[in-house]
């Protein structure tokens, strides 16, 4: 059976020191289908001192998919665009737990954004599991979870639905969950239950017309996935700004209980499903 969590955030700060740190890595290219590469950014050795948290999220490789068109522009600096996208503010705080994040861009056919339908596709799964294989080549020791957040979920939710045994863990935050003007989303995706560890994680305030905390929550019902609910109204309430960062949909101000609860989850034993 799935699991269900409520937390009750109150508005703290904007985002914890560790938010803020900026990047540093190693970027690589990865061949995946015929003349394309997928960049991907490994986040290792920028963590600061270890938390008391830090049990739960060792031993992870955190693979990060932001969301809008997901094209982050990676280069030895780290991402060039969407740096203020929650999960790209997320990479200093799992370094400080002692996981690994992993920034995923668009591939190099979709440099300029991948749109819906390609994250759909089998070509977007086929990529996310040449950086994974490549991954756990690099880190044999390790766990994997595959994190998206807004349209970056869509991405995490199609690699779920065709290929669930290529990550140990799954977690879908502000997923878009209904059709819109940049395409289906989720909409009418289905999963086989049981197949692999999922995490849904939804902000009863999201006021993004294309992920209300309502489908979020029928979603995870319906996939019999574990579930996260966050309660805040800080930021954008009105489109389109409501589906961007600075608004409940990107946890503005809680942004730190959230990836505390993520973090929570991945340590945990697993629900009996």
């Amino acid at each position: 059976m799935s699991a269900n969590f409520v937390l009750r955030a109150g508005l703290g700060l904007f985002a914890a020191s560790y938010l803020l740190i900026s990047h540093a890595g190693e970027l690589v290219s990865i061949p995946t289908r015929a003349s394309v590469t997928q960049g991907i950014y490994i986040e290792e050795g920028a963590s600061t001192s270890p938390s008391t948290a830090a049990t739960s999220a060792a031993h992870w490789i955190v693979v990060l998919f932001a969301g809008d068109d997901g094209a982050v522009d990676l280069r030895e600096g780290g991402p060039a665009r969407m740096r203020g996208n929650f999960l790209l503010r997320s990479s200093a705080y799992w370094n400080t737990l002692g996981a690994i994040p992993v920034v995923f861009d668009a591939p190099s056919d979709y440099a300029r954004g991948m749109d819906d339908s390609f994250r759909l596709s089998d070509e977007q799964a086929q990529d996310v599991a040449a950086a994974v294989a490549l991954l756990r080549k690099k880190y044999p020791d390790a766990k994997i979870a595959l994190v998206g957040t807004s349209r970056g979920s869509i991405s995490v939710g199609n690699i779920l639905k065709r290929e669930p045994q290529v990550a140990d863990a799954y977690v879908m935050t502000s997923p878009v969950t209904l059709p819109g003007r940049g395409g289906p989303g989720l909409a009418g995706v289905s999963w086989e239950h049981g197949a692999a560890r999922v995490l849904v994680l939804s902000n009863k305030g999201d006021g993004c017309v294309v992920s209300p905390f309502w489908s979020a929550k029928k979603m995870a019902e319906a996939g019999g996935f574990d579930f996260i609910e966050v309660s805040s109204d800080a930021g954008a309430s009105r489109m389109p700004e409501a589906c961007k960062a600075n608004s409940p949909h990107g946890y503005l101000g809680i942004e730190t209980q959230v990836l505390d609860a993520v973090n929570g989850w991945l340590g945990a034993a697993p629900s009996t499903n």
